[in-house]
Parts: C-alpha cells; structure tokens; sequence
C-alpha cells in the first residue's frame, strides 16, 4: 500500500522572511503545509529541491529582487515533477498574465489573497500526489510486465501475442511447438497461416474481435494448427487482451492435444486394383475433405520457394463431379457414396502410376498435381484421367458412353505463381467455366519483335532510360491532396519512344517486369521526397505488375525506399488491376494488409468488370477503386451507364472506399459523375500526361 504525505513541503522564493513566515502561517492554519524552505533567487533550484525533498514552489514575484525571467527558466531546467505559484501584486496580476500562460506556472494569485492561495496549494498538492500513485503503478506494472515475460518465456506452453494477424512476440516453446527456428521468420508470415483453411475463418473472427467482443474473458477455440513443415496437429487456442509498449493485442495459449490430427488426403498407392464388379469399400477417408485441402495447399507451398518462384514446375487438374446431387436422388445416399468412393480409388490409381499427387478437397472435388510436364503431356494426362477413371455403370447406361462423368480445369504452373489457395482456386475457375488463366498480357507493338522491345526495356534498365510522367487526378468532393498517377515511358535517342502499353507484354514474357516496376517505385518515391520537402502535399498511384506483388519481399524492399527518401506511406498508393485479383486473391488479400500496416494506400483498378464486384469490396481491404475508363465514354447520354454507374459508386461507398473514373474526355461527363457521388475524376480533358507535377485547368 502506498505510503502518501500528508502536508506539503513548500520552497519558497522570497527576498524577504517575514512574508515567508506568513505565507507558510496562513496555510499551517489549515493543516496544508508545515514545512517550508526559503531562498531569495532561483540559483540552485534544482540542488535545493532534491535535498529538501519540496514539493511545490511559491515564488513572491512581486518582489523587486526576484528575477521571475531566472525563476521561470530554472522552473523549466528542473527534471522532477514540481509545480509553481506566482504570487504578485494586483496591478502587476493582468501584466504578468499573458507570460505566465507561455511556462508551466500553476497558478497566479495575487498578494495578500490567502484564501486563493489555500485553494491552490491543496489542489496542486493532491493532484501532484495522484500523479506520484500513477508513476508507481506504472512503475509496478512494468516490473511485473518483465516479471510475465520472464515467466512466458521458460513455461512449456506455447505464449504469442498477436496484432492486426501478425505476431509481436512468441516464446520459445511456441516456436518449437510450429517449427520456426527464431520470431524474425515467424512474425514473417500472417498468424492465420498456422492454421488449416476449415479454421482460418474462426480465427479470423477471432481476431476481428467476432468471438471477444467483450474481451471480459478468455475465448477457447478447438482448432486444428499447421507447423512450418506443413504438417498438423490438433490444438487448443486460449486468447485473452493484453497490451505490448501500450499498444492492445490478444494474448494466445495454444496447448496441443493428445489425438491425432485429421489428415486425409487420397492415398497414392498402386493398389487395390481397379474392378469392373460392384464396388467395394476403399481406403479412402471420404467425410474428411478439408483435411485434403490442406495437405493439397502444403503440397503446393512445397513447390515454391521464399520469393514464389516454382522450383518444380507442374501441372494442376481440378475435377468435378457432374451432377453430383442427381447422382445420390438417383442411387440413394449409401450406393452414391460408394460411387464416388469407388471413382476416388480409381483416380488413385491412375495419378500414382504418373507419380503425383492426389487429394480430394470437397464431396465431389479432387485435384491432381504432376511435376515436370509439358503442354502437349498435360493435356493428354487430362484426357486419361477424364476418360479412365469413370465412376461406376448407372443403371440403364451404356459401357461406352463417351461423356465424362466430370468436368476438369487445369493449366500449366511455372516460373512465379500467388499463394498456394490463388493456385487452387484458378483451377477451380477452369473448371467450372467462369474465367481463363492466365489473363494475357499486352500485346507488342506493331513494327517491333517482341525480342527487340524485351532488349530495349533490358538496356534501359542498365543505362535509366525510363522516365516518369504524370496525370493529375482531381477532386469533385474538395479535396485539397495532389494525387497524380504515375505512368512510365521507355526514352531512348536513337529509338522512337514506348508507352507502358507497348513494352509492358515483352517485359514480362522476358521477365523483366518486376525489375521496371522496382524502377518507378523507387523513382516515384524520391519525387515524393523532393516534392514534400518543397512544401508539396502530393501523392502518387502506382501499378503493380503480377509478377511484382507475388514476390513475398517486394514490401520490405518498398520500407527501404521510403526509408531512403525519409517519405511516409499514406503519400503512396498501389494499384492492382482487377482482372488478376480474382487469381491471386488469397495472396493479394495478405500483401495489402501488410501494405496497409506501412501506412500505405491500396486501390484495384479498372473496377466494375466482375458479375459480382462487391465481393471484391468485402474480401479486400481496399481505400479506392478506380472505375473503367468506358464508363465515362458517352456517359451523358446514355442512362443505363448513368445508372451502373451510381450503383458502382453507391457500393463502394457503403464500403467506405473512395471513387476514381478514369478517361475523362468531356465536359458533360463531369456533371454527371459529380451528381453520381463520384469522389475523383482521371483523363486527358482535365489533362493528359506530362514529366511535370504542374495541374492546368482545361484539356490540351
């Protein structure tokens, strides 16, 4: 229990005694202060202070011996927590006002007035020992803080703490107990990827605050967990509130069970034999699929090394069964899994004798995977697993009935893939028929070979023949930011000069995309630097390549520049086009959180091409969507686009994700969008692209 001062001790700054002697009179009556130290000046404050013990400071200003300029910048030297009263005479009380408001001084009372000084004295007191108490409590929770951490980290439980699905700290045991040698490579990856994906939602939940909203008490979850070898283990999950460097965070026990995990993917083994006779039971765990699914993703992760590039290049079939509910209407629940069973081992079979690798991820979705084929082999491989295994005769159907019992997706994986779930879920798309993968990129230029172009954007890399150009994007809300979106031209002397459009294919194909795309990054975040320190309020947008944001360690190179340029990154925005977001959803959803935690702004562009845009707006966590620029071609006079459009800008709003339409080429378009509640307009009427950070009003 803390031990407080009853009365104060008071140093008192006067050149007289007896005014002394009175002040400290007037408030022993009252049982404020007993004890008083008395100086004539301020020399020494500090030394005085600490000997004594003092703890508030009366300073006679009205006094003409006493220096109040000295007292106040002592006052200010002084490293403990004392305050200071001014006592002064009346008409010197409005003089002195305005002076004292710039220090530190408590209070300013004039001469003779005790009953003010009482006042003050005991108020100053009391919340200077409120103040003492919460310095000790601090003090003591920091103590018992570092006696917690002590503790944590020689207990055999695994203890992390956990903010914003990125690990602060862990102990050791929780490092063993996942498989990662030290907390650099473990706070290097989300803390939903210790978990398999059936979970990922829950615990996503978790840390949303869905299953703590009080946080009164610790939340259990029974959760199934995945070590950095891919494999699992079953594991109880304890989270409860805490706090690292006064920052909130949960606290999390996992404690591992005793049963085994449930891992189920299809075996590859050669046996049993295929039988044309009634099926029988086979060693395949059919209820279990997402177990499947995650043996499939570790299987995949396994292909690819730290920055995502394939190590082993292989193929991806994803197939599914066709009417696979009018198959069990049709044999009834017992005999249809049968069926399905019995199509699992066949498919078993046949994937071991092309050794690869099997599993099934739903009632009536399996994936393939096998290494080291080629085009013409993969599609022949799809042809037999399409055409070979086949679910059992129905009844009243013909042996040689040419229609596959399954539809199939699958393509080629090489060179740099997303995360292992943006791989499953192209292929799932293949499959049912929604989209093809890999979206192509642009096409060459006409007069140019591809090869020629690819050694054009090789050589200005080596020789900085890039240039940045600008386009200002304009405010219809008021807003007084300068954003610009940042294009790039290829300027050579002895070559005509390439737009992006032109050498952004060959780049690619050649590899040589992320190079160029480091290239403007770095260069747009020096002008940013530059332009900031000129008294500029500008921001920038930039376009990330594919190939660019799937390599894992593009944001910590990102850190550096802004470090480099000493350039904060809310002045930075990247862009992602929508048509390849839906493939590497899983691993962009990751990256522009991580992007989000350096402060930086993400935004998808060519907005509105999806069936379902609003999707995007719930899975991603986006600050503005940049709608394509066809919608502001003829927008005045034509109301379905008018009416999209609002929908579009509605939508995101209720997301509260701001709005860009870009290829602005009319003025009655501007009313338009204005009405629309779009918040930022983009195109070559308000003005087109220049090397300069200039706006102009009108288009040129």
């Amino acid at each position: 229990m803390s031990v407080h001062k009853h009365t104060a001790t008071l140093l008192i700054i006067t050149s007289d005694a007896s005014d002394a002697e009175r002040l400290i009179g007037a408030l022993r009556e009252d049982g404020i202060a007993t004890q008083s130290v008395t100086v004539p000046h301020a020399e020494r404050l500090a030394e005085i202070i600490a000997q004594r013990g003092c703890d508030l400071i009366l300073c006679c200003s009205y006094q003409r011996e006493v220096d109040l300029d000295s007292v106040l910048a002592a006052h200010r030297k002084l490293i403990g927590d004392i305050p200071l009263i001014l006592i002064e005479e009346s008409e010197q009380h409005a003089a002195n006002l305005a002076k004292i408001r710039r220090s530190a001084v408590r209070d300013l009372i004039r001469r003779h007035d005790h009953d003010h000084l009482k006042l003050a004295v005991a108020r100053e007191f009391a919340e200077l020992l409120r103040r003492r108490e919460a310095a000790g409590l601090n003090q003591r929770l920091r103590l018992c803080e570092q006696r917690d951490r002590e503790l944590i980290a020689v207990t055999s439980a695994g203890v992390s703490f956990v903010q914003d699905g990125l690990h602060l700290d862990a102990n050791p045991a929780y490092l063993a107990l996942f498989g990662y040698p030290d907390l650099d490579e473990l706070q290097a990856i989300p803390f939903l990827d210790l978990f398999v994906p059936e979970y990922q939602k829950k615990i996503r939940e978790l840390l949303r605050g869905g299953d703590a909203t009080a946080l009164n008490e610790p939340v259990e979850l029974t959760v199934i967990c995945r070590r950095h070898d891919a494999s699992q283990f079953n594991a109880r999950l304890l989270a409860a509130p805490a706090e690292i460097d006064h920052e909130p965070c949960l606290r999390l026990l996992v404690h591992p069970l005793d049963a085994p995990a449930l891992v189920t993917p299809i075996a590859i083994s050669a046996e049993p034999e295929i039988s044309t006779a009634a099926p029988a039971p086979v060693a395949v765990n059919a209820e279990m699929s997402a177990p499947g699914l995650s043996q499939l993703l570790a299987e995949i992760t396994g292909h690819l090394n730290a920055e995502h590039r394939i190590e082993r290049p292989f193929a991806i079939f994803y197939l599914q069964l066709k009417d696979g509910t009018q198959l069990l209407r049709d044999l009834g629940l017992t005999l249809g899994l049968e069926q399905r069973d019995a199509y699992a081992a066949q498919l078993s079979t046949l994937v071991a004798a092309e050794h690869g690798f099997c599993a099934r991820v739903t009632d009536d979705g399996f994936v393939v995977l096998v290494d080291d084929v080629n085009e013409l082999e993969a599609k022949a491989l799809a042809e037999r697993l399409l055409t070979t295994a086949r679910l059992p005769h129905r009844a009243g159907t013909q042996p040689d009935d040419a229609t596959a019992d399954f539809d199939m997706g699958y393509y080629l994986v090489r060179d740099r893939a997303g995360a292992a779930e943006d791989i499953v879920n192209a292929a799932y798309r293949l499959c049912v028929g929604r989209e093809s993968v890999p979206t192509a990129p642009a096409a060459t230029p006409a007069g140019d070979s591809e090869a020629e172009i690819a050694r054009r954007v090789e050589r200005a890399l080596a020789q900085d023949h890039f240039k940045l150009v600008y386009q200002p994007i304009i405010s219809l809300m008021g807003d007084d930011q300068e954003n610009y979106s940042v294009l790039v031209r290829l300027i050579d002397e002895h070559e005509p000069p390439l737009e992006a459009r032109d050498f952004v294919g060959p780049a690619t194909r050649a590899g040589l995309i992320e190079q160029v795309d480091r290239w403007t990054i770095r260069s747009a975040i020096q002008v940013i630097g530059e332009q900031r320190r000129a008294g500029q309020r500008i921001s920038l947008f930039i376009s990330l390549a594919e190939d660019t944001f799937r390599n894992p360690s593009i944001v910590l190179w990102i850190c550096d520049c802004l470090r480099e340029f000493d350039v904060r990154g809310n002045w930075l925005t990247f862009q992602f086009q929508e048509e390849v977001v839906t493939n590497n959803l899983a691993s962009l959803n990751k990256l522009m959180e991580t992007l989000k935690k350096i402060k930086c702004r993400v935004a998808l562009h060519r907005f509105g091409l999806l069936a379902h845009p609003e999707r995007l707006l719930q899975n991603l966590p986006l600050d503005y969507v940049l709608l394509k620029s066809t919608f502001a071609q003829g927008l005045a006079n034509d109301p379905a686009k008018q009416q999209r459009l609002v929908a579009l800008a509605t939508m995101a709003h209720e997301f509260n994700v701001k709005t860009i339409v870009t290829g602005v080429e009319d003025a009655q378009s501007l009313t338009v969008l204005w009405t629309a509640g779009v918040d930022y307009v983009q195109g070559n009427f308000l003005q087109r692209p220049s090397p300069t950070l200039d706006i102009t009003s009108g288009g040129r």
